[in-house]
């Protein structure tokens, strides 16, 4: 892993005003789980990251232990400091803290960042020891994010329902969504028309081809072989037909066209996004 070097004076300074934690080999600080405010998230927008850090072998003290998290952007060949937190322990077990993101901010130390596409997010804990932090797994988090333009085509369905909407317009499918062997199946035409591609139908042999210009996708009725630009997939699900309108499994069609799929289980919901 990177070495990181906090170059903002505060960041310095709070560091060097820490309790220093004595017996390293004793205490524990890790990091228990990670959990963001929104599973999608589009440039220029804000969401707050909430990190639950676990504590083992805390020795008891009437003063509070204190210790730094930090979050990075890692960018290519460094990381970039977005903002850190002291954070006090006294006779705990675990303890939480909480950023909130703005991705409208691209600005961190004088430098202007990207934050477009797969990136990743880098949260580290420094308890102020003489240890270099970097080699403990535990006191390291990597978060992969992906970023999406905010020009990207959005397209929401649901299980069941015949509506659905292309960048929040509303429109009425020729068939709802249905589950098949625990797989989502989606009305083809639907999916493929927004994006922008071509789709084929031969009556003779059941074959569906979808062509994209650096993409072409066979599958067949009832047949759990699909071919990706040449290459043989298997089926979890296959593609059928119902009141003469074929579905396929979302996951398989999307992804292989280098487009996102999410799915909300709360409303059985499927959001499909698409950076052209």
């Amino acid at each position: 892993m990177k070495k990181i070097i906090l170059v903002l004076t505060s960041v310095l300074l709070i560091i060097g005003s820490f309790s220093i934690v004595k017996g390293a080999d004793e205490l524990d600080l890790f990091i228990k789980d990670v959990t963001l405010s929104k599973e999608i998230i589009f440039e220029n927008d804000t969401f707050s990251v909430e990190i639950e850090i676990g504590v083992k072998n805390l020795k008891q003290s009437n003063n509070p232990l204190n210790f730094l998290v930090s979050i990075f952007w890692d960018m290519s060949s460094k990381y970039t400091h977005v903002e850190s937190k002291i954070v006090e322990i006294n006779n705990v077990d675990k303890v939480k803290v909480k950023f909130n993101l703005d991705l409208s901010k691209k600005s961190f130390i004088n430098q202007n960042i990207n934050l477009l596409g797969d990136k990743s997010l880098i949260i580290q804990i420094d308890s102020g020891h003489n240890i270099n932090e970097y080699d403990e797994k535990n006191n390291i988090y990597e978060m992969k994010i992906h970023i999406f333009k905010l020009s990207s085509l959005v397209l929401k369905i649901w299980i069941n329902n015949p509506i659905g909407y292309v960048n929040n317009k509303k429109i009425e499918l020729e068939t709802p969504p249905i589950i098949v062997n625990n797989r989502t199946m989606v009305p083809l035409r639907f999916i493929i028309e927004n994006f922008g591609g071509d789709i084929y139908w031969n009556s003779t042999d059941s074959s569906i081809k979808i062509v994209f210009p650096e993409k072409e996708i066979l599958m067949w009725v009832n047949n759990s072989t699909a071919y990706i630009n040449g290459k043989k997939y298997i089926l979890d699900s296959p593609p059928i037909i119902i009141g003469g309108r074929t579905l396929v499994p979302v996951r398989f069609v999307v992804e292989a066209l280098g487009a996102y799929v999410f799915w909300n289980s709360t409303d059985s919901g499927v959001t499909i996004i698409y950076e052209k």
